[in-house]
């Protein structure tokens, strides 16, 4: 934090009292210059000495006369709307001014932290999506008081869901990853978190590659987990397009040595985190996790109590387009899209890892989860909006250009392949997909499982495809002849 820093916090109600909270108890609060809120007498009884400046509508001016730095928008309940025009007054009246916003994933609790939650591209507020439940009662049930093993607990989704189960009282969390620098990382986020929980579960951390039976069993023993989340994956379409062995014996691989190791330590519960590009797979990377999901559903056959959750992109996830389009909007574009019909789904992280947690909380064995993502939004009005959201005009002060489709990329996303065969939970953004047994499919899996993922870098790019066609028939994808020499294209 900046020496003369000058804080403002939108939103006097519960989220904005416990930010200034939280900035008193790190004995920062007197950075925070006041409130903006509709209801201009909602100190008055608390006795609070921060007084509420100005209404929600006052935001140019007042950042302007205050000298404001720093805003904080804490109205999680909103509707995204009324977030959308407040972010757009203050970068109104300051296009360089540092803005949070609360997630509104955040309105269902009232026990955790806000400041380490706080996102700076808020973008999942800003495009009128449709709002979503989580049973937070039920989940608590599932959750409390077990310990829970995380994979991929470095990446966007596994540090997510480290941070997200914590809020739901379980024993411990034992977060498990292959980069130390990610796991260092983690250690650090998780220690500011739970450094205001006032019930503090364990923590342990666990350097390891997916590939590893023998050290995964050795952890497994020592843990003892009652649930494992599995988010350890290869995700980056384009790269794995070109790295075809090492997908399948991550995605597909890594997924088989846990699942072994959590039959062998008698885990209570697997939850394998998918993707909508396992549906009708146009690329490796979708290919491999749609394996995943069938040597998971094997797994399940054997006595293991197993679910699949699936879906489709999130914000600010590695290899997400929001990170990027900030860096070059940064640099002064361009921004680039690669087509200007290309869709997908934009829900926030936290969104789609508590509807992970959710769905495994009513998981009974065998499922395959879809979460219902809502709309799918243009790529190319996202750039506009996010380009605006910095102050700047689109096709005038930032240009968007067009670079057409990368490697294995879809022009929409599909997240099931039939909607007859889907039915709903109580949670109407958690649907079921029922898929009917497969006697010959299962035959193919386990003679790919034994006769050639073994050996699986002996074999011609060309040949794993073969197998792969084979294996998941609804696979499409072609390797292009060679190498594309423009490398930005796989980055882009």
């Amino acid at each position: 934090m900046k020496k003369n820093e000058r804080i403002l916090i939108i939103g006097a109600g519960e989220a904005g009292s416990m930010i200034l909270d939280e900035y008193r108890r790190r004995g920062r609060n007197r950075h925070v210059a006041g409130f903006l809120d509709d209801d201009l007498s909602r100190f008055a009884a608390s006795g609070d000495e921060k007084k509420i400046l100005g209404k929600t509508t006052d935001a140019v001016d007042i950042v302007r006369r205050e000298k404001i730095s720093r805003v904080i928008v804490a109205m999680p309940s909103a509707a995204p709307g009324v977030v959308q025009r407040i972010v757009e007054d203050v970068i109104q009246a300051d296009e360089s001014i540092s803005l949070h916003v609360v997630p509104s994933a955040e309105r269902y609790f009232d026990t955790v932290p806000l400041l380490p939650s706080l996102e700076e591209t808020p973008v999942a507020d800003l495009l009128g999506r449709e709002e979503y439940q989580i049973d937070v009662e039920g989940i608590t049930a599932s959750f409390s008081g077990k310990t829970v093993l995380v994979t991929g607990a470095g990446g966007s989704i596994g540090s997510e869901l480290c941070r997200q189960l914590l809020k739901f009282g379980v024993k411990r969390i034992a977060a498990l990853g292959r980069g130390e620098h990610s796991i260092y990382a983690l250690v650090r986020s998780l220690d500011e978190y739970t450094s205001f929980m006032k019930k503090k579960p364990e923590l342990s951390f666990h350097i390891a590659d997916v590939k590893d039976q023998a050290l995964l069993k050795n952890i497994l023993s020592e843990v003892k987990p009652d649930v494992v989340f599995h988010a350890a994956a290869h995700k980056h379409v384009p790269l794995m397009e070109f790295n075809e062995a090492e997908a399948l014996q991550n995605n597909a691989g890594g997924t088989r040595s846990l699942l072994k190791a959590c039959l062998d330590c008698r885990v209570g519960q697997f939850v394998l985190v998918s993707t909508d590009k396992a549906v009708r797979p146009t690329s490796i990377m979708g290919a491999s996790k749609r394996v995943a999901e069938m040597i998971t559903a094997g797994f399940g056959a054997q006595g293991l109590k197993t679910a699949t959750v699936r879906f489709g992109n999130v914000i600010g996830s590695r290899g997400s387009v929001i990170p990027l389009f900030q860096e070059q909007i940064e640099r002064g574009g361009p921004v680039t899209v690669t087509d200007p019909e290309v869709t997908r789904y934009f829900m926030s992280i936290p969104e789609a890892v508590l509807l992970v947690v959710n769905a495994a909380s009513i998981s009974k064995g065998g499922e395959v989860f879809v979460l219902d993502m809502g709309e799918q939004f243009k790529v190319a009005d996202v750039a506009r909006k996010l380009i605006e959201m910095n102050g700047l005009v689109p096709g005038e002060d930032i240009e968007i250009s067009f670079t057409g489709f990368r490697p294995g990329e879809k022009k929409y996303e599909e997240l099931f392949y039939d909607n007859k065969n889907m039915t709903l939970t109580k949670n109407k953004k958690i649907m079921i997909q029922h898929n009917g047994n497969d006697p010959a499919g299962e035959a193919r899996l386990k003679y790919f499982l034994e006769e050639k993922l073994p050996v699986i870098t002996s074999f011609t790019p060309t040949e794993i495809r073969s197998f792969l066609k084979e294996l998941v028939p609804e696979y499409t994808g072609d390797r292009e002849k060679e190498v594309p020499r423009d490398f930005d294209r796989l980055a882009t």
